[in-house]
């Protein structure tokens, strides 16, 4: 272990997460270690600072928070291919427990799963907002299938970081994809997007369905919201696709399925996000803030925003 870098981190139990200096990490075999440039902010850090990943993942303190990044890669691992030092990249970081993250000056990955060179047509921000939140949003898209062509799609939490990618990925599925907003703004982007149709979903959902002259949905993705409510908008025989609800027990909805997802990034998916992007998947950023200001991003996650929160570390 080198040292020192600042990193944003767990250092025990029950302690609310702090910008400190940490030794910086050697990759290990197969591995890479990038200098973060960016880091996007999602629904999985806030879990992981609040402690609720603990049934799924072991915590190594000190953890990093800290999920998906962009960045240079500055040193590789005993028999790492592939990448060389000065490579742009982009990327997660996935590993079976959690230790390493995205919010530090550098972190490591599996050069096999965990990173790709970044897509040249964005810049460093909306390649940090890809390779978490693009896996996610592939992840929907392939539980819904490749009959989801002529169907209905509801996506309720459309103008976050995976929404606004799904939007964009359902519509060129051939889905009807109607979209919620709070906004004009984010609704009026939401349509730019793809979306057929919006709705506020603060006004309720069957309301506003009527409103647009529709029913019942084929299909919803329950990205935010009451999945009881997001429910009651589904048609007989539909689905349900939700990355926050694990447990089929608490749905109660004879007739509609309830599909929950894991997004675990893959080598081959991320480069499918690569392929996406040169052909115009847009990555939507919605404000960029200084690493200092870290501990503001992860509060002001899941507030209404158009894309994704993206933390500059090494400007």
């Amino acid at each position: 272990m080198e040292s020192p870098m600042k990193a944003f981190a767990l250092m025990a139990p029950e302690r609310p997460p702090e910008l400190v200096d940490l030794p910086i990490p050697e990759p290990e075999p197969g591995e890479i270690r990038v200098r973060v440039i960016a880091a996007s902010v999602n629904g999985f850090d806030v879990a992981a600072s609040m402690g609720a990943m603990a049934p799924f993942f072991e915590y190594r303190y000190p953890v990093i928070l800290g999920r998906e990044f962009a960045g240079v890669v500055d040193a590789l691992g005993e028999g790492t291919v592939g990448f060389a030092v000065g490579d742009a990249v982009f990327g997660v970081v996935s590993k079976r427990f959690l230790r390493e993250g995205a919010f530090a000056e550098h972190t490591t990955v599996s050069a096999a799963d965990g990173a790709r060179h970044a897509p040249g047509r964005i810049d460093v921000a909306e390649a940090a907002s890809l390779g978490h939140t693009g896996t996610t949003a592939l992840t929907i898209l392939d539980a819904l299938g490749v009959d989801v062509s002529g169907r209905t799609v509801l996506v309720v939490g459309a103008t976050g970081g995976v929404g606004t990618l799904l939007v964009q990925l359902a519509a060129r599925a051939g889905a009807t994809v109607i979209a919620t907003g709070r906004t004009p703004a984010g609704r009026e982007t939401l349509i730019d997007l793809g979306a057929t149709a919006t709705i506020d979903y603060t006004r309720g959902l069957e309301p506003e369905l009527a409103r647009i002259g529709r029913g019942h949905v084929d299909d919803a993705v329950h990205l935010s919201g009451d999945i009881d409510e997001i429910a009651g908008v589904t048609a007989a025989g539909g689905r349900v696709i939700s990355p926050l609800v694990y447990d089929p027990s608490v749905f109660a909805h004879p007739g509609i399925t309830l599909v929950p997802i894991a997004a675990y990034p893959t080598g081959a998916g991320l480069e499918r996000l690569v392929a996406l992007v040169d052909d115009g998947l847009r990555v939507i950023v919605d404000r960029e803030l200084p690493f200092t200001q870290i501990a503001e991003a992860l509060a002001a996650w899941g507030h209404e925003s158009l894309g994704n929160l993206v933390v500059i570390i090494d400007a």
